[in-house]
C-alpha cells in the first residue's frame, strides 16, 4: 500500500468518532492557566475522502466555542504527511496502532514552533501539545485527556495540577518503530525505556502522562521532545520526535513497553 494512503487510513481508522474530555494549559513555570471541557468530533463522507474535524469547548462560565477544519484526501494527504488546514507548514503522522503526531516540518527563525504527540488505548486518547514562541522559547504546554465513552470518565481523574515527579524506574522492555519524514515505518525492534535529557523541562501531568522538552529551540541545534503515558502500572507508551541541526523534522518513534521483574517475567 502506498505510504500516504496508509497514513490516511490510519487517520480515519482511529479518529472518525466523537470523544470528550478535559483540555488543560500550563505555563513554562508549570502553573495551570486554563482548563475546559472539550468534545472532539471527526465525521467523514461515505467513502472517507472528506473529513470534518470539529472541536467544541465548554468554558468555565458555561459559554461554548467551536472550531472546525476540513481535510481532503486528495489535497491534504501528501507524501510527507497530512497537511493541517490551519497551518500549511505542519504535518500529521499516524501509526497503525493509533499513536500520532502533528508538528512543523521545519523550525524557522521567527515563526514559532508547535508539536503535538498523541496516544491511544482502547476508548482512551491522551495528547500533549508544546508551543514555542517566535524566538524559540517555550511558551506553554497543553495536556488533553479524552474518553470515547463520555464524561465523567471511569479512567481519567478530574485532577488538573501537575505532579512534582513521577517514578518511571524499573525494567521496562518492549518494541520500537520509527517513522521518517517520507512516512516510511521501520520494522519493530526490541527496546528499553530511555528517559534521559536531564537538562530539559519536565512536566508530570495527571493520570500518568509525562513530557520532556527543551526550554529553547533554535535552528543550528538539534533537539528532541519526548512524551509518555503510563496506561497501566505495567504498560507504557512513548513517543519521541527529533529535529536535526538544520531545524528539519527527522524522525518520530513510537514505543510500547511493559514492566518486567528481574527475571524478565511480566
Amino acid at each position: 500500500m502506498e505510504l500516504k494512503e496508509q497514513n490516511w487510513q490510519n487517520f480515519c481508522k482511529h479518529n472518525c468518532r466523537e470523544i470528550s474530555g478535559i483540555w488543560a494549559g500550563y505555563s513554562p513555570e508549570k502553573e495551570l492557566f486554563l482548563s475546559f471541557k472539550i468534545i472532539r468530533s471527526f465525521q467523514s463522507n461515505k467513502d472517507q475522502t472528506e473529513i470534518t474535524h470539529t472541536n467544541r469547548y465548554t468554558l468555565a462560565d458555561g459559554s461554548i466555542q467551536e472550531q472546525s477544519w476540513q481535510f481532503n484526501k486528495h489535497s491534504s494527504n501528501l507524501q510527507d504527511g497530512l497537511v493541517h488546514p490551519e497551518n500549511p507548514s505542519m504535518r500529521s503522522f499516524f501509526f497503525d496502532q493509533g499513536a500520532s503526531a502533528s508538528a512543523v516540518k521545519y523550525l524557522e527563525t521567527g515563526s514559532g514552533c508547535r508539536v503535538q504527540l498523541g496516544f491511544k488505548h482502547e476508548e482512551l486518547t491522551s495528547s500533549v501539545v508544546i508551543f514555542y514562541d517566535d524566538g524559540g522559547s517555550l511558551m506553554r504546554t497543553v495536556c488533553i485527556r479524552l474518553d470515547a465513552t463520555g464524561l465523567p470518565s471511569k479512567h481519567w481523574s478530574t485532577e488538573l495540577n501537575l505532579l512534582p515527579e513521577r517514578n518511571l524506574k524499573g525494567n521496562w522492555v518492549g518494541t520500537s518503530v520509527t517513522m521518517t519524514p517520507d512516512l516510511k515505518v521501520s520494522t519493530a525492534v526490541s527496546t528499553k525505556l530511555h528517559w534521559p535529557w536531564e537538562e530539559d523541562e519536565k512536566f508530570f501531568f495527571p493520570d500518568g502522562i509525562s513530557l520532556r522538552c527543551p526550554s529553547q529551540v533554535n535552528v543550528g541545534t538539534n533537539f528532541t521532545i519526548a512524551a509518555n503515558w503510563l496506561v497501566t502500572s505495567s504498560y507504557l507508551q512513548q513517543l519521541i520526535i527529533k529535529y536535526n541541526d538544520s531545524g528539519a523534522f527527522s524522525s518520530l518513534t513510537f514505543e510500547e513497553l511493559h514492566l518486567t521483574d528481574a527475571f524478565g517475567d511480566s
